[in-house]
């Protein structure tokens, strides 16, 4: 028999996409066994979140925020520094509003965050206990962060 050095050639090529998606799916379970988890706190406008950020190695996160109450409003977003020492938060609510907010590293496990402008009003830290994250939270006016039962409330 022949040996046709070209069709072996194609198959190769035929199989490069195969080997690209098993890298790509290798790396992403890599990123994420790496990732570290730190809890959030957020206020969005008058309400109180919680919940957590996924860091990753690349200097990006993933941020999963709940509140409780009725109607239940949840929040999910992606952080990615823009500098040393900090970077953006955009956050997507399941109430249709949306925020861009910076954010200051404070570790590099912890950090905090404000919205500079427009609705809904949101702060967020993240790797910072209860009684930490209140001072770097901003409650709507007329309103007071407390911590009971070690938990976040406004009152």
């Amino acid at each position: 028999m022949k040996h046709r050095p070209h069709l072996s050639t194609i198959g190769l090529i035929l199989s490069l996409p195969l080997w690209r998606g098993a890298c790509a799916a290798m790396h992403d379970a890599t990123t994420g066994a790496l990732a570290s988890r730190a809890p959030a706190l957020a206020i969005v406008g008058e309400r109180v979140l919680t919940g957590d950020v996924l860091l990753y190695t690349d200097r990006s996160a993933t941020v999963q925020l709940h509140g409780e109450g009725e109607p239940a409003l949840s929040c999910m977003g992606r952080m990615h520094y823009t500098s040393s020492t900090g970077g953006t938060v955009s956050l997507n609510c399941s109430d249709g509003s949306q925020a861009q907010l910076p954010y200051l590293a404070l570790s590099g496990t912890s950090g905090q965050g404000r919205s500079l402008a427009g609705s809904p009003s949101v702060s967020l830290t993240y790797g910072l206990e209860p009684e930490a994250a209140r001072a770097w939270l901003i409650a709507p006016e007329g309103k007071r962060l407390v911590v009971k039962d070690s938990r976040l409330r406004l009152e």
